[in-house]
């Protein structure tokens, strides 16, 4: 991908040599354009600009031509890295985007640079600023040169949590579970005494900080520090697939028709973007009611609503005690097991591996609920979809859960399994995307996926799968997905669910 280079921090005899240096060479000077830049010399098919303020910008090197090259070695020799040198084997970027947008979700992402890329990655993202408004296809390039090392050893993961979250709970408490989760799914891949951990800090929590101790304690270095996307590039990188993301939901939003009025779109949700700010005034004046994606308690929609006194948010639906001293004891040692995986009934205090999805009509309105499967206890446990969300996050539907289509019409209305990931077992495909009921599941599972509601996700291959599968081997596949992916079982199947519990499996049933 041709991408733009920026410098920063560079001193007037420095740009002064850089000036002599790009014209030795054969670039040529041209008129500066306004009052805030030094100079501007051409040099083949891209520009290199000197600004006032000691920024140098390049445009691409489309042609990858070697004078250009030359040039830029020559400004990274003069200026120094932009980012701290790898200390370590793996470098762990932890970042977010979206917290102070008034549109949409805000996402968190982990990622796993080896640092045999630190190099390639540089070149690639170095210079992307995340601060800046880019078109979607931007972002969607950018990523695409970033996916192809994911066969060679990068790995990222993400969480999406979604606005009307933002708007009712404190953030803090979200962010440190999902992190350590995060964190607990990346050190399958690698191990912590070979990894520089980083961490953009947020004014992260207690729970988080005995994490990052007990990871240093093996051996990783810790850094946690606000920007830390300036210094370091693990966290840049994490910081632009949480942009590539957030933007992806952006672009859906504005394309659509629904959102649109009086010609204008939602923009960018960022409260200086004058298009956002156009649309933000003709849909208050149409009467309508805001759309999901508006975060209503920041306040500016307050202000536009006529509300001045501060609003305060609770803490967020995270139930710790119904989880079992085990897994909590797992998970705080970084070690994120289905088979350690239970919920504690807080009615009877039973220990259990499954739960049960039921249907509650409350005057006409059908409420869905997870209930504990005693049969002398029966009650709702109250949180255990968010609690299990923020600590697991991973659902695998088997076919029969498929067939029900349990999952589209919760995430329609009631939203038990909103901001889950979705995991589509390559048997499971095989079996009902040929199936009219199947086929529509997954099509309304995907749109909600482009919404920001879940992320939904294949895995496996469906043509390395016989055709000629007992049932008993078809339930061994999903069992085996749930232990490579860490994922709590959805099932409508009885013996399927008595299987699954039977292999330590953590199971919903319908």
């Amino acid at each position: 991908m041709n991408i733009s280079r920026t410098w920063t921090n560079i001193g007037k005899e420095d740009l002064e040599r850089i000036r002599h240096f790009i014209v030795d060479v054969g670039g040529n000077q041209q008129e500066v354009k306004n009052q805030y830049e030094l100079w501007r010399i051409r040099i083949e098919k891209c520009t290199i600009t000197a600004y006032i303020s000691g920024k140098i910008y390049s445009t691409p090197n489309k042609d990858n031509n070697k004078l250009v090259s030359e040039c830029w070695n020559y400004i990274d020799q003069l200026t120094g890295p932009r980012f701290v040198e790898p200390s370590k084997e793996f470098l762990i970027g932890l970042d977010e985007t979206g917290k102070g947008e008034l549109f949409g979700h805000l996402i968190l992402t982990g990622v796993i640079l080896p640092s045999k890329f630190y190099n390639k990655f540089d070149q690639l993202i170095g210079s992307a600023d995340t601060k800046k408004r880019h078109a979607f296809s931007y972002w969607q390039k950018l990523q695409s040169n970033i996916d192809q090392y994911k066969r060679h050893g990068l790995l990222y993961l993400y969480d999406k949590i979604p606005p009307w979250y933002i708007d009712l709970y404190n953030m803090n408490k979200i962010m440190d579970v999902t992190y350590n989760r995060i964190l607990n799914r990346l050190s399958r891949n690698v191990e912590f005494s070979n990894c520089r951990v980083v961490l953009d800090d947020y004014n992260y929590g207690e729970k988080l900080g005995m994490h990052f101790k007990l990871i240093e304690k093996q051996g990783a270095e810790i850094i946690t520090e606000h920007k830390a996307d300036d210094r370091y590039l693990e966290v840049k990188l994490a910081s632009v697939i949480s942009k590539w993301q957030r933007e992806a939901i952006m672009y859906a939003i504005n394309n659509n028709s629904v959102y649109q009025i009086d010609g204008n779109k939602p923009g960018s949700g960022n409260p200086n973007d004058e298009k956002t700010k156009k649309w933000l005034e003709s849909w208050k004046q149409s009467g309508n009611s805001w759309p999901w994606f508006v975060k209503k308690t920041f306040k500016t929609i307050r202000n536009l609503n006529g509300f001045e006194e501060s609003y305060e948010k609770i803490e967020p639906p995270i139930e710790d005690n119904i989880l079992s001293k085990e897994f909590h004891k797992n998970f705080s040692e970084g070690k994120l097991d289905i088979t350690s995986l239970s919920v504690v009934c807080p009615y009877c205090g039973s220990i259990l591996k499954e739960l049960k999805h039921i249907l509650i009509d409350n005057d006409g309105q059908i409420f869905n609920h997870l209930i504990c499967v005693n049969q002398g206890c029966g009650k709702v446990i109250e949180k255990a979809n968010s609690t299990l969300r923020y600590y697991n996050g991973y659902l695998i539907p088997d076919s029969s859960a498929i067939q029900r289509r349990i999952l589209s019409k919760d995430l329609t209305n009631n939203k038990l399994f909103e901001g889950f990931t979705i995991l589509c077992s390559s048997i499971v495909r095989k079996e009902c995307d040929g199936t009219p009921r199947g086929k529509k599941e997954f099509e309304i599972l995907s749109k909600l996926h482009s919404k920001g509601i879940i992320n939904f996700e294949s895995i496996g291959n469906v043509i390395d799968l016989h055709d000629d599968l007992s049932n008993t081997e078809r339930d061994e596949c999903i069992i085996k997905d749930c232990f490579e992916n860490n994922s709590i079982l959805i099932s409508a199947d009885k013996s399927m669910v008595g299987f699954a519990i039977g292999k330590g499996v953590f199971t919903i049933s319908l």
